[in-house]
């Protein structure tokens, strides 16, 4: 019995460890080609889908060796515990975000007002028009609460606040016009740098301003898990903030 388990213990610990270092060069890889051009949204959505299914093997190889190695603890379990840690976050950010997707419609173009969205003019996107339809059905179903906000405050108050917090955020300003009231600019996600488009209308109406708001993504097609709602939601609720409420 003994001489059948050495190998495994032997073997195993190291060979999860040498997987999990595979798997987080594969998901750095996906980012870093993607950022510098190196292959387009689809090669790198297929990097990412390897990657996690080699770390659920090695996740399986981790906690195998961890059980063939419990009663020793030793440096074999430690090794098996590294590999289990490091392919942790490859393998659990991937599958959190595809659960986020299937709870939420199969959509990633997000108005105030469906009925009546902004357009981008600026943004450097070759974005057709805003779908409308059964995707602005199914955004009402999904966000209700995505809706324009009307603010009690004068108009270039309201813009010079809403341009502030376009730069705080650190999105990419297209483009800034008091008089129209329109606000373009381009958001960069922190890992893969994935560009999504954001436009800001302000519309003045009786006794203040009425906010707009468009948050669209340029790459995908099976839904943004609620990153755009997300985004038009914060922006929003610190712009009222800002302006003293509404």
């Amino acid at each position: 019995m003994t001489t059948s388990k050495t190998p495994a213990r032997l073997r195993l610990a190291p060979a999860a460890l040498l997987l999990a270092l595979v798997v987080v060069l594969a998901v750095v890889a996906a980012a870093v080609g993607f950022r510098l051009e190196l292959w387009g949204y689809g090669s790198a959505v297929r990097i990412l889908r390897y990657a996690v299914y080699g770390g659920i093997v090695t996740a399986l190889l981790a906690v195998t060796a961890m059980a063939l190695t419990w009663p020793g603890r030793g440096r074999r379990f430690a090794v098996a515990l590294l590999a289990l840690l490091l392919v942790s976050p490859a393998l659990l950010v991937p599958l959190y975000w595809n659960y986020s997707k299937s709870r939420l419609p199969p959509i990633q173009d997000i108005a105030t007002d469906p009925d009546d969205p902004l357009s981008f003019w600026d943004v450097p996107t070759t974005r057709i028009d805003y779908p409308g339809g059964e995707v602005a059905e199914q955004q009402r179903a999904a966000f209700p609460d995505i809706r324009p906000l009307v603010l009690r405050a004068p108009l270039p108050e309201v813009y010079r606040s809403a341009v502030e917090l376009v730069r705080e955020r650190g999105w990419k300003l297209v483009a800034a016009d008091a008089e129209e009231g329109r606000i373009e600019a381009t958001v960069t996600t922190f890992w893969f740098g994935f560009k999504d488009d954001v436009a800001v209308g302000l519309t003045p109406v009786d006794g203040g301003v009425r906010v707009d708001m468009r948050s669209a993504s340029r790459y995908g097609g099976g839904g943004d898990g609620g990153a755009n709602a997300n985004r038009i939601r914060s922006f929003l609720r610190d712009l009222q903030r800002a302006t003293g409420g509404s």
